[in-house]
């Protein structure tokens, strides 16, 4: 128990004055004559205990009555911190949640605006030597600086939303790093916010004894919102002409069921799908948009619902390029031409541009040009071309290889195959065998066939093959099984870049793969799915980077990302890492949408930007699991005021001073005021 005028205690010594009278009151007595008082012996005794149980009483009340007036002049508290500096110049860091959860409403308006009014009656409340700051989601250092109290109501005026969401260990630890440097001793920080549960993350919070932290929510009258929350293809491949099937998940974070809520698709500014949904309360959709792209090769697009009062997570945009003219360069012996099989079906469809070149006159430079490299029927892979393969398949490149009908050299294919921890090739098995099992799971036969059952269907035949020795350290998956349990055709991942290996040589003398039915789409979707797969958007406020194509730019141009309407660009930051060109953003996109990548004049590509989805969901930390939350953290002088009750200014006087008894003491003054009263009324001597 603390007072904070401890000088009036000295009234105390007050009490003495009603004990002194009671000892030196001598009464004067009425003398009455009686003729026998024999019989008033019994009543003048019973009669004088009464009389001083009545006076110990009265003066035990004027006591109280005196101690408890002079308590209250002295104002007892018990204090809520400790360790905290409560007297000298004072800094206030006044963190105010601008994230997208408090775009919604309750009787005060926006809860943005809910929470820039109890910032200003925080402001008001301090004296005028007092420094503040405003400390926002952006983390923004010029709108951290140290102001007056006017100031700092002037600006508040010009905080708006913020796609940023940090956690609130982040925020913490942010506005003790401030107040550390403001120079005051006096430290106190308040965080205003709805508190979702999404901005948790006190793991990394460092809490200090020093700062007093008081925790001020916010909360909407309605917690509902409906979010886009994303969108995807399921092929990697966007060929022109071709229906494209785009998935979209949607989520109800909400008590109430949807009912025929519309959802709108626009690409390249054209509407061109519309739908509806119905979910039940707090529940997730997956829906599906058909539509046929357009003949231009990017196509940006976005996606469109209506739902108030959040709405930052209504649209999402997305970006991808249509697959044209894959380049894929075939080689092959100097001894003989190109297999005719391999010509026709990469060398007639437009899909594909094919390149065939002879393993001696090789020009490696180029290979980063092609999606898909193949070896048909190459006698062995020179150390110069393994080096020149691996530095390929690292910038993402595809490789098949097709091993020869004779005098294949297995040392150089091993040694190529054991740098990218692949399996080894073993000897040649004569035996007449057929093709069993099919990887219908694979994307290579996704869509390929119409049922999963082959029990009646025609397979290849081989007559030879390779052996393929599997070790345990290497993962791959098997597309094609022979019936003795021998491998057809493999397919690893390496960095990415798929490697295949048919064990079979496309001769007749080793089967008939290559005049079946199976050998066209096998090897068309090999050469489809090299296309690698898109992002279709990323997300603000992740400092991720953006893989631009390698082009080999003129000096003096540069990468350029511009809005659609060309009001806005800038330009990022191009780095090459393991040979891929990086672009960093460094957060200088700051709203959603879609964007263009230029070099000089030409369009290079396109990108699209969403906000997070993280404050989407509306979930929010009760008072009781803040406090919980904090204690658990080690906060120590900590409080969490009220949504709703007394006036802010009176809650942070009990925050800044502690809990006050001022109030109970004059109303224990007026109890035994009035007590004391009933007894020299109503107890009569």
């Amino acid at each position: 128990m603390n007072f904070l005028f401890p000088s009036f205690l000295y009234a105390l010594s007050a009490i003495s004055i009603p004990i002194i009278i009671h000892l030196f009151n001598f009464r004067r007595y009425k003398k009455v004559y009686f003729s026998n008082v024999r019989f008033l012996k019994e009543v003048v005794q019973e009669s004088h205990s009464k009389s001083k149980l009545r006076q110990l009483l009265v003066l035990i009340c004027r006591c109280l009555i005196i101690a408890f007036l002079v308590l209250a002049f002295a104002q007892p508290f018990i204090p809520v911190k400790q360790g905290v500096t409560t007297s000298g110049a004072k800094a206030v860091s006044i963190f105010i949640d601008n994230s997208f959860s408090m775009m919604s409403v309750n009787q005060n308006g926006s809860l943005l605006d809910d929470a820039k009014n109890k910032a200003e009656q925080i402001a008001k409340s301090l004296n005028p030597a007092d420094k503040v700051q405003m400390v926002a989601q952006d983390f923004s250092a010029v709108q951290e600086r140290w102001l007056n109290k006017d100031e700092f109501i002037d600006q508040l005026k010009g905080l708006k939303v913020s796609p940023a969401s940090r956690t609130l260990g982040e925020i913490m630890n942010r506005q003790e790093d401030n107040l550390n440097h403001s120079g005051c001793p006096v430290k106190e920080a308040f965080v205003i916010s709805d508190f979702q549960k999404s901005v948790d993350g006190m793991a990394n919070y460092k809490p200090e004894t020093g700062i007093s932290e008081a925790f001020v929510p916010v909360t909407a009258e309605t917690k509902n919102n409906i979010s886009v929350d994303s969108c995807w293809f399921n092929t990697p491949e966007h060929l022109p002409g071709k229906a494209e099937q785009l998935f979209v998940k949607i989520t109800n974070y909400s008590s109430a069921e949807v009912k025929d809520k519309p959802i709108k698709l626009f690409v390249n500014g054209l509407e061109k799908a519309t739908s509806s949904f119905s979910m039940a309360a707090n529940a997730t959709t997956t829906i599906t948009l058909s539509y046929v792209p357009d003949k231009t090769i990017l196509q940006q697009g976005e996606l469109k619902i209506a739902d108030y009062p959040i709405t930052f997570d209504d649209d999402i945009y997305f970006s991808y390029k249509l697959s044209i003219g894959i380049p894929v360069l075939c080689i092959h012996p100097d001894s003989m031409k190109m297999n005719t099989s391999l010509s026709y079906l990469y060398g007639k469809d437009s899909l594909f541009t094919l390149t065939d070149a002879s393993s001696n006159h090789l020009d490696y430079s180029t290979f980063p040009l092609y999606r898909l490299i193949i070896l048909d029927e190459v006698p062995g892979i020179t150390s110069g071309m393994s080096n020149e393969l691996v530095h390929y398949l690292t910038k993402g490149g595809d490789l098949f290889i097709i091993p020869p009908t004779s005098g294949m050299d297995k040392d150089s294919y091993n040694n190529f195959l054991a740098s990218i921890n692949f399996s080894q090739i073993g000897s040649i098995d004569t035996t007449r065998l057929k093709v069993d099992k099919l990887n219908y799971e694979s994307p290579i036969y996704a869509g390929v066939f119409e049922k999963k059952e082959h029990a009646n269907m025609d397979l290849p035949v081989v007559f030879r093959h390779y052996r393929i020795l599997h070790t345990n350290k290497v993962s791959y998956e098997n597309l094609m099984k022979l019936d003795n349990g021998d491998d057809m055709l493999d397919m690893f991942q390496y960095n990415g870049s798929h490697v295949y290996m048919l064990t079979v040589s496309l001769n007749d003398a080793y089967g008939n793969f290559r005049k079946h039915a199976i050998f066209v789409p096998t090897l068309f979707n090999i050469g489809l799915y090299s296309i690698p797969q898109q992002t279709l958007y990323y997300t603000l406020g992740k400092e991720q980077p953006i893989e631009a194509p390698d082009l080999s730019m003129p000096e003096g141009k540069m990468f350029k990302i511009k809005s659609l309407s060309d009001t806005f660009y800038f330009l990022p930051e191009k780095r090459v890492v393991n040979d891929k060109t990086l672009l960093f953003l460094h957060n200088q996109v700051s709203a959603s949408g879609n964007f263009k990548l230029t070099a000089g004049d030409s369009l290079i590509s396109g990108y699209s930007f969403n906000y997070n989805r993280k404050e989407s969901q509306m979930s929010f930390l009760a008072p009781s699991a803040l406090d919980s939350l904090c204690k658990n953290a080690g906060v120590q002088n900590f409080s969490v005021l009220p949504a709703s009750g007394d006036t802010l200014p009176a809650l942070l006087t009990e925050v800044n001073r502690g809990k006050f008894y001022w109030k109970y003491c004059i109303l224990l003054a007026l109890l035994f005021l009035a007590t004391e009263e009933c007894l020299l009324r109503l107890w009569k001597e």
